[in-house]
């Protein structure tokens, strides 16, 4: 800092310091006052400018790089052959997809397990429903209904939950959304593109979603409002596709170690894939599917659970 300081007015010792000196003198520090500020100011912007000569609209060289990579890694299963097909099987009916990949792919199958969720439809009472496909919140890891029931949504004691991101699936599904689409526009169009061939179109009984979701649509909620909320990151589709490695079955019937949970059933049981050309393949259920008992018994008055199986086809070439 210098210490030559040039006076605002210049006076020798004895002259008198008339009025319009001490106006000029009030004038003089305010101008001082404000250039030095002003000057501070942007010395402060260009140090902040210097710091981010190193980023992009505020993200660093490894944030930009993680968001392409993240971006590739999504789109990249449809430009190497990959498909994700979800169908709905009866006894002895063949189902064909068509899936336009130029070859044989390699087939995968995995059963779409039924599991009991809570279901709230237009503000009504919620209700407890078997579906396949359940849209939710993250804080609804265990719901209650009116008559005291408690539904597990997500399993506790460490079991790893089976969800999907929603927004993941709107980018999947090409679902075009802005912050001012609202929730319940947003999920109508994503069953409608959800439920599109190859994909089947499911029963209604078979997707539903919770009192959350319900409240939300309800309440018109933004995508923007919910991103502001930090609820955007927290909503998700449950699905539970299964597969088991089927041997012979035993003499005798193994039986579960004392302390852990019983042994699953076979899934999925009696399909028959066959390649027809390099853009078709038939699927089909061959007889009755194995399903867990709980699920028979509570489905089987109002479905035909033992001649129907949803299934979860991966095609890879």
């Amino acid at each position: 800092m210098t210490t030559n300081m040039t006076p605002y007015i210049d006076r020798k010792p004895g002259d008198l310091i008339t009025a319009e000196d001490w106006n000029e003198l009030q004038r003089k520090v305010k101008t001082d006052i404000s250039e030095q500020t002003k000057q501070a100011i942007d010395q402060i912007k260009s140090v902040k400018m210097a710091e981010e000569a190193q980023t992009l609209q505020g993200k660093t060289f490894e944030e930009i790089l993680a968001n392409i990579l993240d971006s590739v890694l999504k789109v990249l299963p449809g430009r190497t052959g990959y498909l994700q097909v979800f169908k709905q099987l009866n006894v002895g009916k063949e189902e064909n997809v068509e899936h336009k990949l130029k070859a044989f792919p390699l087939v995968d199958v995995y059963q779409l397990d039924y599991f009991k969720v809570v279901c709230s439809e237009d503000g009504n009472k919620p209700y407890a429903e078997w579906v396949t496909f359940y849209l939710y919140h993250s804080s609804e890891k265990r719901i209650r209904l009116e008559d005291g029931t408690s539904i597990p949504i997500e399993p506790i004691g460490g079991t790893h939950p089976y969800k999907v991101p929603f927004k993941d699936l709107l980018e999947q599904y090409h679902v075009k959304y802005t912050d001012n689409s609202s929730l319940g526009d947003l999920e109508t169009e994503f069953w409608k593109a959800f439920f599109t061939p190859p994909n089947d179109d499911f029963d209604d009984d078979q997707h539903c979603h919770s009192p959350w979701f319900d409240r939300c649509c309800r309440e018109s909620k933004t995508v923007g409002e919910l991103k502001s909320r930090g609820d955007w990151d927290d909503l998700w589709l449950q699905m539970r596709p299964r597969k088991t490695i089927n041997y012979p079955e035993p003499v005798v019937t193994p039986q579960p170690t004392p302390g852990t949970e019983p042994l699953p059933t076979p899934a999925p049981t009696q399909i028959q894939i066959a390649h027809f050309d390099y853009d078709t393949l038939g699927i089909t259920l061959l007889s009755e599917p194995v399903h867990p008992t709980d699920v028979t018994n509570e489905l089987s008055e109002r479905r035909n659970i033992r001649q129907e199986l949803k299934v979860m086809l991966l095609l890879k070439v």
